[in-house]
């Protein structure tokens, strides 16, 4: 329900507008990250238009479709996300009970959380395949059991192989009667030019920090103090805000790297670099890629740290204590240039590159430009 979804409430309104006036656009596009809300929204606004009570700026949560969307098992609703091929034909059904069990505990979950919900191995690359669009045609080739409208949720639509891509286009220049395409994407440049043109661009902003807090506080608990400090270092993202209550061993072990690299460039230790390469190499894809986002933002937090403006940098404690004799060391002589190498690395990393080569590459240069000969 829209009471459910943290903050956004221009977006929320908008959303009930459309639908109470008839203007509701069958294919619409979220875009934003999904700790900003933005499945949150789009699962809302399926309850709002499957709902059959007495629904004014909200459902009802009552009535008996309500009840089946608590459960994620209304009939008119479908979901498409990326999975692993693992079989001849690898859907969304195929995965639909983790699914529900992951989303029925949040809304506010990333793709790592996901692979590890579908028990993938770590080298394995979820995508939506072929395959898939033929099982959305015959869904939507039904009748609606119980409501006036179908919905395809697709979570994710940049994860989208070429055919299914061309192959959805075509449905959605040609739609069925009372159906909904409702896609969420963290990545929207990504998803192919002719079917962004097709779709209701909504865009979902980072959440507003005062709403985070008191989310911490009525939800989780926390003080007034602490709830800001969290809310601060979120920067706008509830699924963060979460991580940030119980640090994860992924962020630990993702800043311990950062050190580790940092150190050994610095000190130009080949033999310990490599052991290091080897390391990350063997780490699998998803996490490399992680890491990377994770250096990134290490970077530039160090970097903003130099002008002393605390109000502007985003850390951890156990950031904030590398950063106090490491933030000298990023400056406006290398800043772009090392934000360049690991978004270069991130991007190799994703078209499937050997991770070895790309890891040794970027360590060299980070070596380079960390501490100039």
């Amino acid at each position: 329900m829209f009471k459910d979804v943290i903050g956004h409430q221009d977006i929320k309104q908008r959303l009930i507008a459309s639908l109470q006036t008839g203007r509701i656009s069958h294919a619409q596009l979220f875009a934003g990250a999904t700790g900003y809300g933005s499945l949150a929204l789009a699962l809302a606004l399926a309850q709002y238009v499957l709902c059959t009570g007495d629904k004014k700026e909200d459902a009802c949560g009552e009535c008996p479709s309500c009840k089946q969307m608590r459960k994620l098992i209304h009939p008119d609703l479908h979901f498409v996300f990326p999975v692993v091929r693992k079989a001849k034909s690898p859907v969304s059904d195929e995965y639909i009970n983790e699914w529900r069990s992951l989303l029925s505990r949040t809304a506010y979950f990333n793709l790592e959380e996901w692979y590890a919900e579908m028990g993938i191995e770590d080298n394995a690359q979820a995508a939506i395949y072929t395959e898939e669009s033929g099982n959305i045609l015959r869904k939507l080739n039904l009748k609606s059991f119980e409501s006036d409208y179908k919905i395809m949720i697709i979570w994710l639509p940049e994860k989208m192989n070429p055919e299914c891509s061309n192959k959805l286009l075509k449905i959605i220049e040609e739609p069925y009667d009372k159906t909904l395409f409702l896609m969420v994407s963290e990545h929207p440049e990504q998803i192919i030019n002719t079917i962004q043109s097709r779709t209701q661009r909504i865009h979902v902003p980072p959440l507003e920090q005062e709403e985070i807090k008191r989310q911490l506080m009525s939800e989780k608990g926390l003080q007034e103090e602490k709830a800001g400090e969290y809310a601060h270092i979120a920067a706008g993202d509830w699924h963060r805000a979460l991580r940030l209550l119980n640090e994860s061993e992924e962020q630990i072990y993702n800043q311990e790297k950062f050190i580790s690299l940092m150190r050994l460039c610095w000190e130009r230790k080949m033999l310990p670099v490599n052991e290091w390469v080897t390391e990350m190499a063997g780490a699998g894809r998803e996490r490399q890629k992680n890491f990377l986002t994770h250096a990134l933002r290490m970077i530039r937090e160090n970097f903003v740290k130099n002008f002393g403006l605390q109000t502007l940098n985003y850390m951890t404690e156990r950031e904030k204590n590398f950063s106090v004799k490491f933030s000298p060391y990023i400056h406006e002589g290398n800043v772009i240039p090392l934000c360049e190498e690991f978004e270069r690395a991130y991007n190799d990393i994703s078209r499937n590159g050997n991770a070895k080569i790309v890891l040794t590459d970027l360590c060299i240069k980070v070596m380079q430009n960390i501490r100039p000969s």
